[in-house]
């Protein structure tokens, strides 16, 4: 005899939603985001333009947190920092870089060290003879060549990591294009 038991599982069946398979392999391309999983190695070839590099290519650590953590900055920096340095995830990962753009980003470091240096030369000019004018000028420099410096020297940047891997902006359509994974996004 069947009797109703308001305490027996469902019976219904459960909803699986389709699960769109993932190339094998260490790296795989979705749209324009280059996709790690774990601490995969990328083929030896430059992340730019697709040219063969030397090997062996070095691991870098990438560093990604939740964006919404820049909300702290609102509130102290001292905080942010903390908070930042504590539930930021990391990968290593070896990205390749032909001569030409392992040049280009020496520049690039080239010009955020030299940035640096003559805008704390010029913060202490301007404060020796007291003049405001050069005083800013001076942290405007510091601060701009800095932040050019880093973003131009830039390999790639992590823009998620979680268990399954890393999601990476920042490689050359070329490069993209030898790699497995869903097409190009279009538009």
């Amino acid at each position: 005899m069947d009797t109703f038991n308001p305490y027996r599982a469902p019976s219904a069946p459960l909803y699986v939603a389709p699960v769109r398979p993932r190339p094998s392999g260490a790296c795989w391309r979705e749209g324009a985001v280059l996709r790690v999983r774990g601490e995969g190695e990328l083929p030896a070839r430059c992340v730019k333009c697709n040219a063969p590099v030397p090997t062996p290519m070095q691991r870098r650590s990438y560093y990604w947190h939740h964006p919404a953590l820049y909300l702290l900055l609102l509130v102290n920096f001292l905080i942010y920092l903390v908070v930042a340095l504590i539930v930021r995830k990391q990968l290593r990962v070896a990205a390749g870089l032909c001569d030409a753009h392992r040049r280009r980003r020496r520049h690039w470091l080239a010009l955020a060290w030299l940035g640096t240096f003559a805008g704390i030369g010029t913060v202490i000019a301007g404060t020796g003879n007291e003049h405001g004018a050069t005083i800013l000028f001076g942290f405007v420099l510091l601060l701009s060549t800095l932040v050019a410096g880093l973003i131009g020297a830039r390999i790639l940047s992590a823009s998620r990591i979680d268990a399954d891997g890393a999601r990476f902006k920042g490689c050359g359509e070329a490069f993209l294009a030898g790699l497995p994974g869903a097409e190009a996004k279009t538009g």
